[in-house]
């Protein structure tokens, strides 16, 4: 049997709990999902301060104490116990590129997230952010070549990478991030009927400065005062919470909430328009795929893979990422709600295949069979 070995940071409890649910982490249940239905053993390998191994129906969690690896140079550690246990014919899957360690004799995989060294810098000098882009463009671009085949999320990277080598050293192939869970055309046409009253709209992001809170928070204080019919969740948390909850103390159709991963869809199928501001390191969206699969209209910032998901003005709305081009276009779309309703419309119909976790499936199934086998030393 093909074992396909997974190395991420701790993800798992020594009882096999999941202690932290976020996308990535979601990914990685999905692959084993995924492997599961083609026969794949999947075997987990993850840092820990005692080792153990739990074997599941679907998956083996093997914990591995590091010795005197700290932070990112765990990865070694995990990579060399991985080489002692792999056979002829396994793969090896980094869960991030950051984690990926070269292992000849076999076949190796990186997963590369989206761009995430773009994130505005306004706290040091010219010269200082150009340094610092730099060793970030130096580092991103080890990482990337750490693997024998790299899958990323969106071209934006492909294209960055394309400015530095030639891409042919190594297999690259991008495979966006999916949906869960769709509505139905009916359940789509039923949500927006009669020209909904009230508008529901929802900013779902962490609550920190790279993903627009701060420059959104005036935006929707503006539109709450101009029309009586909008409603608002922001839905997160972070560092920026205190700000907003500053801002709409005294609104009270201004909801300030959080809710797990799962949820997502259910949230977004309540929502009429979702609003991604975010400023930086943003890959193929999942807040955005969820929105457009529960019927919304996106109104997002033109960064990272954003913009392989939305066609502006044809599945949804792009703009620069600023406070006055976000009070235009949201202003636009509350007053012309054919034209928005005719927006999520497309935007629906445009993930339907390629964002389907069965497309996703069938892409990461075809990159695990046409990996050459390799001789473990």
């Amino acid at each position: 049997m093909k074992n396909i070995f997974i190395i991420y940071r701790s993800m798992f409890t020594p009882q096999g709990e999941v202690h932290t649910i976020g996308g990535i982490e979601n990914y990685i249940m999905s692959l084993i999902e995924t492997f599961k239905t083609q026969q794949w053993r999947t075997q987990i390998v993850q840092p820990a301060k005692t080792s153990f191994c739990l074997e599941r129906e679907d998956v083996i969690i093997n914990g591995v104490t590091t010795g005197i690896y700290r932070g990112n140079s765990k990865k070694f550690a995990l990579a060399q116990w991985v080489k002692q246990h792999a056979k002829e014919g396994d793969v090896v899957i980094f869960a991030t590129d950051s984690y990926a360690v070269k292992i000849p004799g076999l076949a190796t995989v990186g997963i590369q997230h989206g761009v995430s060294w773009d994130k505005p810098q306004t706290n040091s000098s010219f010269l200082g952010q150009f340094v610092s882009s730099l060793l970030n463009h130096y580092k991103y671009l080890k990482f990337a070549r750490k693997s024998d085949t790299l899958i990323c999320v969106d071209h934006n990277f492909v294209n960055w990478y394309r400015t530095w080598c030639s891409p042919q050293a190594q297999q690259i192939k991008v495979i966006y991030n999916f949906y869960q869970q769709r509505l139905a055309t009916d359940q789509l046409l039923q949500k927006w009927a009669q020209s909904p009253q009230p508008l529901k709209l929802i900013i779902a992001r962490r609550f920190v400065d790279y993903r627009g809170i701060a420059i959104i928070a005036p935006v929707i204080e503006k539109l709450l005062n101009q029309f009586e019919h909008l409603e608002v969740t922001f839905a997160g948390e972070g560092p920026l919470q205190p700000l907003l909850e500053k801002a709409f103390a005294k609104h009270p159709r201004v909801t300030i909430t959080q809710y797990q991963a799962q949820e997502s869809f259910h949230i977004h199928q309540q929502h009429h328009i979702a609003v991604i501001p975010t400023l930086g390191s943003e890959g193929t969206s999942l807040s955005m795929i969820e929105a457009m699969a529960a019927g919304c209209l996106v109104i997002s910032s033109n960064v990272g893979g954003l913009s392989n998901l939305i066609i502006d003005g044809y599945n949804g709305h792009l703009v620069m990422p600023n406070a006055n081009e976000f009070e235009r276009v949201i202003y636009r779309a509350i007053n012309d709600i054919n034209q928005t309703l005719q927006l999520a419309i497309n935007g629906y119909e445009s993930i339907k295949h390629v964002c389907s976790q069965a497309q996703w499936s069938r892409a990461w199934v075809e990159v695990i069979k046409s990996l050459p086998s390799k001789a473990c030393h």
